[in-house]
């Protein structure tokens, strides 16, 4: 028996961008920013429809690429955009849906769709049989318009998540930053470490947990900027890797926040680096590690410091 497919909906008519969208990338906000404005322009409601995981995780987990962006990182980035999002688990089921269906079905029972916009290489349904012309076919029949984009190009090349995870993955942080709006969160809970930093190394951080999907950049130390739970922006030094020094036997992130002391268990923190310091390595002892810390800690200071 097939599981029931888990399906948004809205009250009220709506123009809808639709695609993957893993990263928000400047392609991806071309597309969405085109709808926010067809929407404000006809008096509709914004929204986005996407999904929670990326499709290839059911389809071909061998060939999943790591997430640029969770399900949580994506709705926040989506919502600060001025756009409702609509995240579908992507299933089996899902995937064996035609494209006629999912028009019918979804886009216009459920979403009350009045426009479209996608990217040029976006298809849908069963087979990926589903693509911009198909849509614009049925928007004829069902009262909706559709918009194509072409790509987005960033240094004569287009835009995207590929070429981001793999700028991201060989460390060249600030070539993927301008291609993410400057906006790249690793989302997670503080939980509980080892101690090491604060007994040892007399710099307290905070550990996260990590989403197993989440794509993580090379290891090493990077300068950052912490969303504290109540939306404040902090400063800050990340460290992300093995932890070397003391045989880690799993990848770690550690943030430390410049100047701020406060007990962080169990509240979200939203990590974004800005500046790659340097690459994760090996020391001799605790007492190498921390002076290399402390001035990590200085080089960071003065990256984030306001021009």
């Amino acid at each position: 028996m097939n599981a029931p497919l888990d399906l948004p909906h809205l009250s009220t008519p709506s123009a809808i961008a639709i695609g993957t969208f893993d990263g928000v990338h400047l392609g991806h906000r071309s597309v969405i920013q085109e709808a926010i404005a067809f929407a404000t322009a006809h008096n509709l409601q914004a929204a986005v429809l996407s999904f929670a995981n990326h499709p290839l995780s059911i389809l071909a987990p061998d060939k999943a690429p790591g997430l640029l962006t969770t399900a949580a990182e994506k709705s926040q980035l989506l919502e600060a955009m001025g756009a409702t999002p609509l995240l579908m688990p992507f299933t089996r089921e899902l995937s064996h849906m035609s494209p006629e269906n999912f028009i019918t079905e979804v886009l216009v029972k459920r979403l009350q769709v009045k426009h479209v916009s996608v990217g040029y290489n976006f298809n849908f349904g069963h087979q990926a049989r589903g693509n911009g012309a198909l849509l614009q076919e049925f928007g004829q029949r069902h009262g909706f318009s559709v918009s194509i984009h072409p790509p987005f190009l960033y240094q004569d090349s287009p835009v995207t998540s590929t070429r981001i995870r793999q700028l991201l993955q060989q460390g060249h942080l600030a070539e993927a930053l301008p291609m993410l709006d400057q906006h790249w969160p690793i989302q997670g809970e503080v939980i509980r470490g080892q101690g090491i930093a604060t007994t040892l190394l007399g710099v307290p951080t905070a550990n996260l947990q990590l989403d197993p999907a989440k794509l993580l950049p090379t290891f090493g130390v990077y300068a950052c900027e912490v969303t504290l739970p109540e939306g404040r922006v902090h400063p800050g030094i990340l460290n992300l890797g093995m932890r070397p020094t003391f045989s880690g036997l799993s990848t770690s992130l550690e943030v430390y926040l410049f100047d701020l002391q406060r007990d962080l268990y169990g509240q979200t923190l939203s990590v974004e680096p800005r500046h790659f310091i340097r690459p994760e390595q090996r020391f001799p002892g605790p007492e190498a590690l921390r002076a290399q810390i402390h001035q990590d800690i200085e080089v960071a200071r003065q990256l984030l410091s306001p021009a």
